[in-house]
């Protein structure tokens, strides 16, 4: 393990669509020509990505949450080209996503050492597993102490919320495994796109135990009750990419204070004018944009000395 740091940047980012390009011998991804060249452009584009979180916030993300994988080949990809995270650790597993997209977490090992890691994988009404995206919860040691990091992307809002149900119920079991942590003392984060925003009733309700004292801090709903959103649905904005953690964690881990924020820079929107706040996408239905993604990456940064 490294020396106490001043500071660690932990960040989560929706990548949208991350597939290896179409292959004749395998299936297609759904989205249209997504060629080796489209691929290799939104994978140099993904890079850039961490390396403007390390020169807008002073310093490379040493735990990253991902969703949107299609693969683990992509991940590979990332981590072995010429970027700030070159040759970090990865850690991956499928789900049963209808889509073959799964979350994943990157993690700069001189900093984060992984004791284990598992899916977490859900039933409903004495069903099988349903089919949907798994949560990665990776048990790690950061300086000599626990730390449980869950990544997720939550069933989405489509076809007039179809999967609220499936999205609460989740939730719900999460919080429990959550509180059972924590009633061990140990330190939790939760990021990902939650397909809710950070006001919601389920949501809030996950931030308190039963007997309605607060147990999970969530920042980003400062972002959107001030109209700062970390995508966008048709022409409303939201905030569903949302890193949440243990009220402790500052104090466990040697740090003062937690400073929290959307990358929403300049080099991440779209060009014109009109729509200069959207993110700048990949794809707008089948039209293909060029740009990162329609998410924006949300960051946390633990400070010993905050600057002034």
């Amino acid at each position: 393990m490294v020396d106490q740091a001043a500071s660690e940047i932990l960040m989560f980012y929706n990548t949208e669509n991350f597939y290896p390009p179409d292959k004749d011998d395998l299936p297609n991804c759904g989205m249209r020509n997504w060629d080796d060249y489209k691929y290799k452009l939104k994978l140099h584009k993904i890079g850039q990505v961490f390396n403007l979180i390390n020169d807008n916030y002073n310093g490379q993300p040493a735990l990253i949450g991902l969703a949107e994988i299609g693969d683990l080949s992509v991940l590979e990809d990332l981590v072995s080209q010429n970027s700030v995270i070159k040759d970090y650790g990865i850690i991956y597993q499928k789900s049963a996503d209808p889509r073959n997209l799964s979350v994943a977490i990157l993690y700069n090992s001189s900093v984060f050492s992984l004791v284990n890691f598992q899916v977490l994988r859900f039933h409903q009404d004495n069903q099988n597993d349903i089919g949907t995206r798994d949560i990665l919860h990776a048990e790690m040691l950061y300086k000599g102490k626990t730390l449980h990091t869950f990544v997720l992307h939550l069933p989405s809002k489509r076809d007039r919320d179809a999967k609220k149900d499936l999205r609460h119920h989740i939730l719900g079991q999460l919080k429990e495994t959550v509180q059972n942590l924590m009633k061990n003392n140990e330190e939790v984060i939760i990021m990902g796109d939650f397909n809710e925003d950070p006001d919601s009733e389920i949501l809030q309700q996950f931030l308190h135990c039963k007997n309605k004292d607060r147990i999970l801090e969530n920042p980003f709903i400062k972002f959107f009750e001030a109209g700062h959103f970390s995508t966008y649905h048709g022409k409303k904005g939201t905030c569903f990419d949302q890193i949440i953690f243990t009220d402790s964690l500052c104090t466990t881990f040697g740090f003062n204070v937690i400073e929290t924020d959307i990358c929403r820079s300049e080099k991440l929107r779209n060009k014109d004018c009109k729509n200069s706040q959207y993110p700048y996408r990949t794809y707008s239905g089948s039209r293909y944009m060029g740009g990162y993604s329609d998410h924006f990456p949300v960051v946390i940064k633990l400070l010993q000395n905050p600057q002034p």
